[in-house]
Protein backbone atom coordinates (compact mmCIF):
# COMPACT_ATOMS: atom_id res chain seq x y z
CA UNK A 1 0.00 0.00 0.00
CA UNK A 2 1.21 3.69 -0.94
CA UNK A 3 0.11 6.75 0.74
CA UNK A 4 1.06 10.02 -0.04
CA UNK A 5 3.69 12.26 2.09
CA UNK A 6 2.70 16.33 2.13
CA UNK A 7 4.99 16.90 -0.37
CA UNK A 8 3.43 14.45 -3.03
CA UNK A 9 5.89 12.01 -2.61
CA UNK A 10 4.47 8.44 -2.49
CA UNK A 11 5.83 6.40 0.54
CA UNK A 12 5.64 2.72 0.44
CA UNK A 13 4.36 0.79 3.56
CA UNK A 14 7.57 -0.76 4.96
CA UNK A 15 9.18 3.14 5.16
CA UNK A 16 5.59 4.15 7.31
CA UNK A 17 3.90 2.81 10.11
CA UNK A 18 0.69 4.45 9.19
CA UNK A 19 0.24 2.61 5.99
CA UNK A 20 1.23 -0.16 8.09
CA UNK A 21 -0.99 -0.17 10.29
CA UNK A 22 -3.72 0.65 7.73
CA UNK A 23 -2.94 -2.27 5.33
CA UNK A 24 -3.24 -4.17 8.93
CA UNK A 25 -6.67 -3.34 9.28
CA UNK A 26 -7.64 -3.45 5.68
CA UNK A 27 -6.35 -6.99 5.44
CA UNK A 28 -7.68 -7.90 9.02
CA UNK A 29 -11.69 -7.01 7.21
CA UNK A 30 -10.23 -8.98 3.79
CA UNK A 31 -10.51 -12.24 6.52
CA UNK A 32 -13.95 -11.10 7.77
CA UNK A 33 -15.52 -10.50 5.02
CA UNK A 34 -14.22 -14.19 3.55
CA UNK A 35 -14.32 -16.00 6.91
CA UNK A 36 -18.01 -17.25 6.33
CA UNK A 37 -17.08 -18.49 2.37
CA UNK A 38 -13.42 -20.30 3.99
CA UNK A 39 -16.22 -21.92 6.16
CA UNK A 40 -18.09 -22.77 3.82
CA UNK A 41 -16.01 -24.35 2.07
CA UNK A 42 -14.49 -26.18 5.01
CA UNK A 43 -17.73 -27.78 6.18
CA UNK A 44 -18.53 -29.31 3.16
CA UNK A 45 -14.86 -30.39 2.73
CA UNK A 46 -14.61 -29.07 -0.83
CA UNK A 47 -11.80 -28.63 -2.94
CA UNK A 48 -11.30 -25.12 -4.39
CA UNK A 49 -8.73 -24.37 -7.04
CA UNK A 50 -6.14 -21.29 -6.10
CA UNK A 51 -6.86 -19.64 -8.73
CA UNK A 52 -10.86 -19.55 -7.64
CA UNK A 53 -9.20 -19.12 -3.67
CA UNK A 54 -7.33 -15.56 -5.33
CA UNK A 55 -10.26 -13.74 -7.20
CA UNK A 56 -12.37 -13.88 -4.28
CA UNK A 57 -9.78 -12.61 -2.57
CA UNK A 58 -9.46 -10.17 -4.82
CA UNK A 59 -12.97 -9.29 -5.25
CA UNK A 60 -13.26 -9.12 -1.87
CA UNK A 61 -10.71 -6.66 -1.20
CA UNK A 62 -12.47 -4.69 -4.51
CA UNK A 63 -15.61 -4.66 -2.50
CA UNK A 64 -13.87 -3.23 0.97
CA UNK A 65 -12.24 -0.49 -1.40
CA UNK A 66 -15.45 0.29 -3.49
CA UNK A 67 -17.33 0.79 0.01
CA UNK A 68 -14.66 2.60 1.81
CA UNK A 69 -14.64 5.35 -1.58
CA UNK A 70 -18.25 5.47 -1.32
CA UNK A 71 -18.49 6.44 2.38
CA UNK A 72 -15.80 8.89 2.29
CA UNK A 73 -17.00 10.55 -0.98
CA UNK A 74 -20.28 10.53 0.86
CA UNK A 75 -18.56 11.95 3.77
CA UNK A 76 -16.70 15.29 1.80
CA UNK A 77 -20.44 15.58 0.09
CA UNK A 78 -19.65 14.49 -3.21
CA UNK A 79 -22.67 14.22 -4.84
CA UNK A 80 -21.98 13.52 -8.83
CA UNK A 81 -19.29 10.85 -9.84
CA UNK A 82 -17.70 13.47 -11.98
CA UNK A 83 -15.83 15.59 -9.35
CA UNK A 84 -13.84 12.92 -8.55
CA UNK A 85 -13.64 10.93 -11.98
CA UNK A 86 -13.37 12.50 -15.57
CA UNK A 87 -14.24 11.45 -19.04
CA UNK A 88 -10.38 11.49 -19.35
CA UNK A 89 -9.65 8.88 -16.30
CA UNK A 90 -12.59 6.78 -17.85
CA UNK A 91 -10.37 6.30 -21.19
CA UNK A 92 -7.28 6.07 -19.96
CA UNK A 93 -8.40 3.33 -17.64
CA UNK A 94 -10.14 1.69 -20.67
CA UNK A 95 -6.73 1.69 -22.71
CA UNK A 96 -4.74 0.11 -19.43
CA UNK A 97 -7.53 -2.65 -18.90
CA UNK A 98 -8.20 -3.42 -22.71
CA UNK A 99 -4.10 -3.67 -23.07
CA UNK A 100 -4.26 -6.16 -20.15
CA UNK A 101 -6.67 -8.50 -22.74
CA UNK A 102 -4.99 -11.39 -24.69
CA UNK A 103 -6.81 -12.69 -27.00
CA UNK A 104 -6.45 -16.32 -28.11
CA UNK A 105 -7.41 -17.29 -32.02
CA UNK A 106 -10.13 -20.11 -32.28
CA UNK A 107 -7.42 -22.88 -33.68
CA UNK A 108 -5.48 -22.28 -30.58
CA UNK A 109 -7.95 -22.31 -28.08
CA UNK A 110 -9.04 -25.67 -29.52
CA UNK A 111 -5.93 -26.68 -29.68
CA UNK A 112 -5.41 -26.83 -26.16
CA UNK A 113 -8.39 -27.87 -25.20
CA UNK A 114 -8.99 -24.70 -23.20
CA UNK A 115 -9.36 -20.71 -23.52
CA UNK A 116 -6.90 -18.69 -21.60
CA UNK A 117 -8.13 -16.07 -19.42
CA UNK A 118 -7.05 -12.52 -18.95
CA UNK A 119 -3.53 -11.70 -19.21
CA UNK A 120 -2.76 -10.69 -15.53
CA UNK A 121 0.03 -7.69 -15.72
CA UNK A 122 0.23 -5.76 -12.42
Amino acid sequence: MKIVDPSGKEVTSKENKDAKELEKQLNKNIEKLLEPIFNKIKLQGAQVPQEQLMQLSSAAHQMLFNRMIFNLLKKVGVEQISEVLSEDDVEELQTSLSNQLQFVNQSQAQGSGQEEGPKQDQ
